[in-house]
């Protein structure tokens, strides 16, 4: 949009890496020339590591644009957290290589025929790996060894790791001594200084075919280094806007009021989608406890009730346990009532007494009056040990959901007032229910 206003052949600050606004600092020179030291080398290992957004892809894209493809065949693979095993297919894959043979035999034979081919042919092949902190030791410990494919002497296959500064702390475990002292370089890229990223946002201006418009002033380019640190990517995204912002506005310069103004947007934007996040997240946690809470006392509930049919349909305003239980999950607070257990109490007992087949006693069960539970149980107590080891199952099914309410209690720890009240409200509902299963087991004692 602004591309048009400004009059400018592309978009100077776009996110995704284009070899064409590579700009040298001298952090990223100092980088190039380690990689290039590795070509020359042509063996071992070059590592290069740096912060999110320091320019690492942007590096590697420079890199292989100047490559000359008649010496050297390289491959980039950005496939992370690769295991051992599935290491040389994502190399085939990368380099194109079609196995003949089948398994690992096959795979390795493939690519040595290839490096030797590549060898006949006065090329080198290097291999590019992206996001390397990923990569399982296992898996640095395999490249080690197929870096030691060579013929006379003469190494024919050369790794490039690049990733993000914990790989640096990886690299240093004494496990992977031996991939150190393949290491013939290494470097960590730095941050842009405020006079570089001055020249890094002119350079990225003028290779879009910018006409100082819009002019940059001094103190502008000091409120762009004060919010990104000098960090590239994060440079990219602010002056993206910066320059999405002077174009609807039909501004021509950008000063530190500008800055200043869009800087405040993207925080305020950045807040919104936090609360909308910390909402949806709230809203799906209370679903989550509210649904695990009711599971273990529906399960509990459904082992103590009558078979279908046994009973009567219940009068106009009266309900049953699990209804109670429904109406408490919906918001309508109830309080387990002795009718509640003395009706769930004889449920059980004529499921026990139908399951032994005691017809007639059943029968004689459902003739009681409404909530009325039998004086004498026949039998040696069947239905109370029903009773009993549904409530001991609806107990510890409860105990999950609890334990399940409670993790999530800890990611909402720092939630606000309202998430309180609804984790209140949850708690209120698993309280009650532990209220019913208590008043079952002292009915039943």
């Amino acid at each position: 949009m602004y591309e048009e206003y400004f009059q400018l052949s592309g978009a100077p600050f776009k996110l995704n890496p284009d070899p064409r606004y590579f700009f040298g600092s001298r952090s990223h020179n100092k980088a190039m020339a380690y990689l290039h030291y590795g070509l020359k080398q042509a063996e071992g290992f070059i590592v290069i590591t740096g912060p999110v957004g320091a320019g690492k892809t942007m590096l590697i894209g420079h890199l292989l644009d100047q490559l000359n493809r008649s010496n050297i065949v390289a491959a980039q693979l950005l496939t992370s957290n690769v295991g051992p095993d599935e290491l040389l297919g994502h190399i085939l894959s990368a380099f194109r290589i079609v196995a003949e043979g089948e398994g690992r035999t096959g795979q390795l034979e493939a690519f040595e025929d290839y490096l030797f081919d590549q060898l006949n042919r006065g090329r080198r092949v290097l291999l590019i790996m992206d996001e390397a902190q990923n990569l399982p030791r296992e898996t640095l410990e395999e490249l080690r060894m197929l870096s030691n494919i060579d013929y006379d002497g003469t190494p024919l296959f050369q790794v490039f790791l690049v990733g993000q500064p914990e790989f640096r702390e990886a690299m240093s475990a004494p496990d992977m001594e031996q991939l150190k002292q393949r290491v013939i370089a290494s470097y960590h890229l730095e941050n842009l200084t405020r006079v570089e990223t001055q020249e890094y946002i002119l350079h990225r201006l003028a290779v879009a075919g910018w006409s100082e418009d819009p002019v940059f002033t001094a103190d502008g380019i000091d409120a762009i280094f004060a919010e990104t640190g000098g960090r590239p990517r994060r440079i990219n995204t602010l002056c993206n806007r910066l320059m999405l912002f002077c174009a609807l506005e039909k501004r021509h310069d950008v000063n530190a009021s500008v800055v200043e103004t869009v800087v405040s947007e993207l925080r305020d934007e950045k807040l919104g989608d936090a609360k909308r996040n910390d909402q949806d997240t709230e809203e799906a946690c209370v679903r989550a406890i509210n649904h695990d809470a009711a599971i273990p006392i529906e399960r509990a509930l459904s082992k103590v009730r009558a078979p279908k049919g046994m009973f009567a349909a219940p009068a106009a305003g009266s309900r049953n346990v699990f209804d109670r239980l429904r109406a408490k999950r919906n918001g309508a607070p109830q309080t387990a009532t002795l009718e509640d257990v003395a009706s769930a109490i004889a449920a059980a007992t004529v499921g026990d007494k139908f399951s032994n087949g005691d017809e007639a006693d059943a029968f004689e069960a459902t003739s009681l009056p409404d909530g009325a539970a039998p004086a004498s149980p026949k039998g040696k107590g069947g239905w109370r040990k029903t009773v009993a080891r549904s409530i001991d199952e609806a107990r510890g099914e409860l105990k999950q959901a609890h334990a399940s309410m409670q993790r999530v209690r800890c990611s909402l720890s720092e939630a606000d007032d309202k998430r309180g009240e609804n984790r209140e409200t949850v708690s209120a509902s698993l309280s009650r229910a532990e209220i019913l299963l208590d008043e079952i087991r002292s009915a039943l004692r």
